[in-house]
């Protein structure tokens, strides 16, 4: 596990050029937002602009994926790429035309099934936990200064606030469910199925037979914790917190990169080497 660790480090390190169109993309998509904020004023500009964004992030994911999927079947294939920065930026091409149908799917029901958790988890929250007293409208409008969710902390009662921390609670504990169980689903749609929803399910399906995810799962979510951190101790320094969201898109890559390497040497290798000795047999 922790060589799996190591070895995406080295992988991201070599490639760093992957951080490239997430860069390019998350910049694009901000511009686009405060271009559409201003424009989508009736149905027809909000349909437009809802259609746009869904081909541009799969478009992104289709090409994005497997360009990193390249980069690191390279490197178990122990090959070096055409070129670090032309070679991987046309498989970023070739990944829009052969994925982007899949991903395309992969957005909408991503979209479906957290909308469906969402409502879930509220359901059972007002029932375990029940309504905290305020609307939705005042807590929006009080994480948008620090002074006024202040203000709106001391304004509530102590079963009030006992509240708010059971409902982050249940919050979190369905959000790490929720993204355990689809950690895969993208993976699985470049390495097993193009169709999205038996992706899903051999997605799933790889938590049960696979334990071990649920360590890498902690793990990733270990470094995410100590970026936090660092994010939050350096916010204060414009330079440095500029370094750090830097480091943190470097990790989004680093990530994805580990998922990829740990399929590939612990999932997809099992299998073939289960597929190997059935053959023997």
């Amino acid at each position: 596990m922790i060589k799996i660790f190591k070895d995406s480090l080295k992988i991201s390190y070599s490639n760093i050029i992957m951080a490239t169109p997430l860069l390019v993309f998350l910049l694009l998509l901000n511009v686009y937002l405060v271009i559409a904020k201003n424009a989508v004023k009736a149905l027809p500009s909000t349909i437009l602009f809802c259609v746009t964004l869904l081909l541009m992030v799969s478009a992104f994911l289709a090409g994005w994926l497997y360009m990193i999927k390249s980069a690191v079947g390279a490197y178990n294939n122990s090959t070096e790429a055409d070129s670090e920065y032309t070679g991987l930026l046309k498989e970023f091409l070739v990944g829009i035309a052969l994925n982007i149908k899949s991903f395309l799917g992969f957005c909408l029901l991503y979209l479906l099934i957290a909308d469906i958790v969402f409502i879930s988890v509220y359901n059972v929250g007002l029932k375990l936990i029940g309504s905290i007293g305020i609307s939705v409208t005042q807590f929006v409008s009080a994480t948008e200064a620090p002074v006024a969710m202040q203000a709106l902390l001391e304004s509530l009662t102590k079963e009030q606030l006992l509240k708010i921390n059971y409902w982050y609670l249940l919050i979190f504990l369905a959000v790490q469910i929720f993204s355990l169980f689809t950690m895969f689903w993208p993976v699985e749609i470049l390495y097993s199925a193009k169709n999205p929803i038996l992706a899903l399910f051999k997605s799933v399906f790889r938590v049960f037979m696979h334990p071990k995810v649920i360590l890498l799962f902690l793990g990733i979510n270990l470094l995410n914790f100590v970026l936090m951190i660092f994010n939050y101790i350096t916010m204060f320094n414009p330079i440095t917190y500029f370094v750090m969201t830097l480091v943190y898109f470097y990790f989004i890559v680093y990530i994805f990169v580990l998922l990829f390497l740990y399929y590939e040497e612990k999932i997809k290798g099992n299998s073939n080497s289960v597929t190997d000795s059935d053959r023997q047999d």
